[in-house]
């Protein structure tokens, strides 16, 4: 075939079909996967053509036929998340570029229903759930089209929130003989999902360990949030281990503890979540929890592109699951 042709404007499934010698509906079929019943040659040449022209197919065009979009959501709870995110959502929109999707990212809102509403009204093809839809929305939503990953056994698999993470953080801890077990979470942990299950989870191991029930305490990303925080922890019996909800509050107990003279890990042992390159830098250096998010998302994504057609992703990560990071601060 010869070099593209100017047009001056985006490339049609007509220019395409053109191109090809052939009608626009063999262009859509095969451009869309519906493609056995036409020859090899056939296939081959509509896609050399699509690709020299540049052809892009039309979002607008595909909804109106279909009643969705091509917008991929990736719903994430209104609450700290890893510092690495950014990268596990580029990671969802490459895995995905093939069968030509478009990533966005959805903030959860304080009301459930208003959240399924506002992603119903973007009309999309797929839903990235991060532990936010209760199985009320999710069937909601998916009564009304939308495709949301992982399924329920497959996100059940990947102990988010059933205390697979927790359960590392106590083990770390109880290294130390705590006297008392605490969960200390963000401020504004009203609003986050994954909160009530760690908490349980905590609670649980706690009590087998006869430490009693472990308690909550919130705290502001800030040194006299952290002090305070601190505070309440050491009015109790110490010594004491903290399970944080992430790096972010972890290391806001640990700079209170600085501040105030407090020993690391004799009188207070600190296990994040996350395994920041921050974390890692601090002195004492701090214990944590690997989540390998990039193994997470492409096990979504793999379960997405089944769902949608598309090939085997082609540089896999190897799933290595949640691992302990041994630091100085548990």
């Amino acid at each position: 075939m010869t070099a593209a042709p100017h047009f001056g404007r985006p490339a049609t499934s007509a220019d395409v079909a053109q191109r090809a010698g052939v009608s626009r509906s063999t262009v859509s079929n095969i451009l869309n996967g519906n493609d056995e019943r036409f020859p090899e040659r056939t296939r081959k040449r509509v896609l050399e053509a699509a690709r020299e022209l540049e052809y892009q197919p039309s979002v607008a065009g595909r909804s109106l036929v279909s009643g969705r979009g091509d917008t991929i959501v990736v719903l994430v709870a209104n609450a700290g998340f890893a510092a690495h995110f950014q990268d596990a959502v580029e990671r969802v929109a490459r895995n995905t570029r093939q069968i030509g999707r478009n990533v966005v990212i959805r903030l959860a809102g304080e009301n459930p229903r208003a959240t399924s509403e506002a992603i119903a009204v973007l009309r999309p093809l797929a839903v990235v759930d991060f532990g936010v839809l209760s199985l009320e929305e999710r069937t909601w939503l998916e009564a009304r089209g939308t495709l949301i990953v992982p399924s329920l056994t497959e996100a059940k698999s990947h102990s988010a929130r059933d205390g697979g993470i927790t359960e590392l953080q106590a083990s770390a801890l109880l290294d130390h003989d705590p006297k008392r077990l605490w969960f200390a979470v963000p401020l504004n942990y009203q609003r986050d999902p994954y909160v009530p299950s760690r908490h349980q989870a905590l609670k649980e191991v706690s009590q087998t360990a006869g430490l009693g029930g472990a308690e909550l305490v919130a705290l502001d990303l800030t040194l006299d949030s952290g002090k305070h925080a601190l505070g309440t922890i050491l009015q109790q019996a110490t010594p004491a281990g903290v399970a944080c909800y992430n790096d972010d509050v972890a290391l806001t107990l640990l700079a209170a503890a600085r501040d105030m003279n407090v020993t690391v890990p004799q009188t207070l042992a600190v296990v994040g979540v996350d395994n920041s390159p921050v974390g890692q830098m601090w002195s004492p250096r701090l214990t944590t929890v690997d989540t390998d998010l990039i193994g997470m998302v492409d096990d979504i994504a793999e379960e997405l592109r089944d769902l949608l057609g598309g090939s085997e992703l082609v540089d896999r990560s190897a799933r290595t699951g949640f691992t302990l990071v041994r630091g100085e601060s548990a």
